[in-house]
């Protein structure tokens, strides 16, 4: 019989390896989700892909969205900046996701 307890994620002992990258992954998640609340229409299609102490990367679905963010990047710092938890962001680099070509 297979054991059950490899596969469900709230069976790790807090303080793990493991346990702390998933806390990181859920928070990378909660990020995300609140700048993308943040960003208009034009900017749907980025995704926050890495978080240093002060700079932000942010994925592109297509570079034609990407192109846009690198014109208004001020916009969309100030936006980021706008967070509870990003105040201190200082840049931010675009990239465009290439597995969607």
């Amino acid at each position: 019989m297979q054991d059950k307890t490899k596969g469900n994620p709230t069976n790790f002992k807090v303080g793990s390896n493991l346990s702390s990258l998933f806390e990181k992954a859920k928070e990378h998640n909660h990020l995300n989700a609140l700048i993308k609340e943040q960003f208009s229409e034009q900017f749907k299609g980025l995704n926050l892909c890495f978080l240093g102490s002060q700079d932000v990367t942010l994925l592109a679905i297509n570079s034609s969205i990407a192109f846009r963010a690198e014109k208004q990047k001020i916009k969309l710092l100030s936006l980021i900046k706008q967070i509870e938890g990003l105040s201190n962001i200082k840049s931010i680099t675009i990239k465009v996701d290439k597995k969607n070509y």
